[in-house]
């Protein structure tokens, strides 16, 4: 093993057809991802692909992922170890860690009074235009809001005046049209930092690679020996200045 590259997906690996590059022909497009109607809905340029073969050919790749269990089995993409979810699950040969389960189970119990309150601030703030979700199930994870019209400027205003009223410790992920409200222990890289004596036990030597594009991916990254990002990425405008 050559090393072990914990990666964001979205915008990382892969983007939607509207993010990639208008100078790329359809045709030189690889389908990575599609949705829960078998459309595709994520796309990687040749560069991204040929990153993805070599990665393939020698790494062991780890997505870490804000895609819930049911989105990241609809990516094509080889794994053993996954983080998804944003953190609140981790899985191993596709099976959830039942200690890691747990420990997200005891947490959300106490957040009922807020999963409720903030699905109906959403329900308010939306209009009736948002699809609310509680990822998770039982012992939800976290609340999903899309837009249903994809409103995304619509929606970045609901975030922006939900965002000062969350509970302590919550925070709003939002990504295009969809937005993440999430609780003090749903953390990416709670779920690496879980991850990591597991996959340096079966690989001490190997390099550990963090890839990762927005802003909320730095706190995981930090846990690698190696960062990367896209060149164009919000990290990287933040870490590096605006791209020419």
């Amino acid at each position: 093993m050559r090393a072990i590259v914990l990666a964001d997906l979205d915008d990382t690996l892969f983007q939607s057809r509207r993010k990639c590059p208008p100078d790329i022909p359809e045709g030189r497009l690889r389908s990575i991802a599609v949705d829960a109607d078998g459309k595709p809905v994520g796309f990687a340029t040749p560069r991204q692909s040929a990153l993805l073969r070599w990665l393939s050919e020698g790494a062991c790749v780890v997505p870490v992922t804000a895609r819930s269990r049911a989105g990241l089995e609809r990516v094509s993409l080889s794994w053993r170890y996954a983080v998804c979810a944003h953190g609140g699950i981790i899985l191993e040969d596709g099976r959830p860690w039942p200690a890691w389960e747990r420990r997200m189970t005891d947490a959300a119990a106490g957040c009922r009074g807020a999963f409720d309150d903030l699905e109906e601030r959403l329900a308010q703030a939306g209009n009736q235009d948002l699809r609310i979700t509680r990822i998770g199930g039982p012992s939800p994870l976290f609340l999903l809001a899309k837009h249903g019209r994809r409103d995304d400027e619509a929606l970045a205003a609901v975030a922006a005046a939900l965002t000062p009223a969350l509970p302590e410790g919550w925070r709003a992920s939002l990504n295009g049209n969809n937005l993440a409200l999430l609780p003090a222990h749903i953390r990416k890289e709670a779920a690496v930092a879980a991850l990591l004596p597991r996959l340096r036990e079966q690989w001490p030597d190997a390099p550990i690679v963090g890839l990762g594009d927005s802003c909320s991916d730095a706190a995981f990254l930090r846990l690698c020996d190696v960062a990367a990002m896209p060149s164009r990425s919000q990290l990287a405008r933040a870490a590096l200045g605006t791209a020419p």
